[in-house]
């Protein structure tokens, strides 16, 4: 039997055991019982070998105090990988090349599902400063936790263009002789961090931002509300979905950053390859998707709750 929403309770002294009612978007700010050994089915290796077991390995409080950071760390990470690796991708394979645009909207998508299922049941699977503000807001998470997880999901971001890095670095040299250009025939910049379209002037790519973050927030909201249709144990998928859907329709102006740290980690990083370009081009373009997912992602809980006033009660007659 469960607790109220958000906490943990004993069921009996028999069963001993602690069931975790997983968060949802909007509520990520629960408590989860550290692990015991009797949660886990023990193989025989691991009653002979202690070692194999991860609630043996050293600092085990201290990676529980800070688990949530860890999971939203972990699942930018993982959202970097797939969501840069794919622009990468596509940008090194010209084989595809009149799908290209397709691929990048599914590998983002298909990432963010993928990180979601990671860190979601841990840390409410924010993955995007945004999110993580805007809860704040709204009293929908703690404020003494948004700069952990903000710091936390930047790192991951960092870190995970990083990587990639590594992972294409010969590519790289391949495609532009070992000459990093920002943009151009044999540009690479577009991989790490979003830019807008030639022609695209900073108001609308501004205004572009703020509404499919808003757009973003809103489903998001709706999708998780179980007073209307909940994704019930498909939020990782719906979520995923969501995003693949904005960059197909709404999101080619722009690359729909969306979210400050996936734009803002791999920007930093990227001037390890290209000096300080990566912020002073486009006029100084970078402040758009920094800053204006914050706007958007506020106003679309807003309006989720202000025009979307679902029945009081949780099952319907």
């Amino acid at each position: 039997m469960s607790g109220p929403e958000g906490t943990i309770q004993v069921t009996t002294p028999v069963e001993e055991h602690y069931y975790h009612q997983h968060p949802k978007i909007a509520h990520p700010d629960h408590e989860i019982a550290i692990p015991e050994a009797a949660d886990y089915e023990m193989s025989d290796l691991v009653r002979a070998h202690p070692i194999y077991d991860p609630l043996n390995w050293p600092f085990l409080d201290f990676r529980y105090a800070i688990r949530e950071y860890l999971a939203e760390f972990w699942g930018t990470f993982i959202l970097i990988m797939f969501g840069d690796g794919v622009v990468a991708t596509t940008t090194f394979n010209k084989t595809g090349s009149g799908s290209a645009y397709l691929a990048i909207t599914f590998g983002w998508g298909v990432g963010l599902s993928m990180a979601l299922y990671c860190c979601m049941g841990v840390s409410g699977g924010h993955l995007n400063p945004a999110v993580t503000f805007s809860n704040a807001v709204f009293g929908k998470f703690a404020w003494r936790k948004v700069p952990g997880y903000m710091l936390a999901q930047f790192l991951g971001a960092f870190v995970a263009a990083a990587t990639l890095y590594g992972i294409f670095k010969d590519q790289f040299d391949v495609f532009d002789g070992g000459n990093r250009q920002l943009m151009g025939d044999q540009g690479t910049g577009g991989i790490w961090c979003t830019y807008a379209k030639p022609g695209n002037g900073k108001f609308f790519s501004a205004w572009s931002e703020i509404v499919n973050t808003a757009l973003l927030l809103f489903v998001i909201y709706s999708i998780g509300d179980e007073r209307l249709t909940p994704a019930k144990n498909h939020l990782p998928i719906a979520i995923g979905l969501l995003v693949f859907a904005i960059g197909n329709c709404t999101g080619w102006v722009t690359g729909y950053a969306i979210n400050p740290a996936r734009d803002f980690g791999p920007r930093v990083f990227s001037t390890i390859l290209y000096g300080k370009e990566p912020f002073t081009f486009g006029g100084h373009y970078f402040w758009v998707p920094l800053f204006m997912p914050f706007v958007g992602a506020t106003l679309g809980i807003f309006f989720y709750q202000f025009f979307i006033v679902p029945e009081r009660k949780v099952k319907r007659d």
